[in-house]
């Protein structure tokens, strides 16, 4: 009985956990740019659900005037109407994928003010995504105002 006990528990740590499915490279990309997608078009309808189910509770922004808000400052923002975005329109999307986190670069020609403080019309950005049980949820952004020449 000893035995048979000290076999069940040496197999039952012996089998490691079944780790989630890593995203194929080619579905990653796509994921995130479709991603990239619902979350401007979430900042342009004022879509506080769609804010929520793609920003991670851990989320932080820091935006192009300086200012660091988490997840629920940003949804504030948007249902207060203090973010109001006009326009966003996204290019250059650059995807950097690792397995279970990836990061994408681009740029924004963006319409919006920010508690009626009018923001910049291009920005670079940097959006930080992790997968949790098989879902990209945003974990971070940073924009950066791009200077007039």
């Amino acid at each position: 009985m000893k035995y048979r006990l000290l076999t069940i528990l040496a197999l039952a740590f012996a089998i490691p956990a079944v780790p989630q499915t890593a995203p194929q490279p080619a579905d990653v990309g796509q994921d995130l740019k479709n991603l990239e997608r619902k979350w401007t078009s979430a900042l342009v309808l004022g879509d506080a659900k769609a804010l929520s189910e793609i920003l991670d509770d851990t989320y932080l922004d820091a935006d192009e005037l300086g200012n660091q808000t988490d997840k629920n400052g940003m949804i504030d923002l948007v249902k207060s109407g203090d973010l109001k975005m006009s326009s966003i329109q996204l290019t250059g999307l650059k995807i950097h994928s690792f397995v279970y986190a990836a990061f994408v670069t681009g740029k924004s020609i963006q319409t919006g003010t920010l508690k009626g403080q009018k923001l910049a019309p291009q920005v670079v950005f940097t959006d930080v995504f992790a997968m949790f049980n098989g879902v990209w949820k945003m974990v971070a952004s940073q924009r950066t105002a791009v200077q007039s020449k």
